[in-house]
């Protein structure tokens, strides 16, 4: 990932802050009508579009910061990325989506990082805490 593109997510950070007066990715999303559900999938979490409404689905399992982490990572994917085009890619071609999940996990990082301090016992995940540990 660019710096120019970093400076570019930490634009929009700072957007949403003046927008919704918070960096709570749960508050955002509500200001930005796309709904959050808990379920039974294997996967962390996704983003999706349903009926002409966004969702964001997120493992039941998840609690706590791990939780506000892939709901962060979701929103990125709500408002920056094409989730259609994105599978396309990933399915039928030989284009990397990985930069889109790199995106997303700076993304998340950068906007909960006054919450990781405080949270970060919390993150039982490796996972999680890999991309903690990469983009702070």
């Amino acid at each position: 990932m660019t710096e120019r593109r970093k400076k570019e997510i930490l634009k929009l950070i700072d957007n949403l802050y003046f927008e919704f007066g918070t960096k709570n990715p749960i508050s955002i999303c509500k200001g930005l009508g796309i709904e959050i559900v808990s379920a039974n999938i294997e996967m962390k979490g996704l983003y999706t579009v349903v009926l002409n409404s966004k969702l964001i689905v997120v493992q039941s399992l998840l609690e706590g910061f791990a939780k506000l982490f892939v709901i962060g990572h979701e929103l990125f994917h709500a408002l920056e990325h094409d989730c259609d085009e994105i599978r396309f890619f990933r399915e039928h071609t030989g284009f990397k989506t990985s930069i889109y999940e790199e995106e997303a996990n700076f993304f998340s990082v950068q906007l909960l990082k006054d919450y990781i301090e405080y949270h970060q016992d919390e993150v039982a995940d490796l996972e999680i805490a890999e991309e903690i540990e990469k983009f702070i």
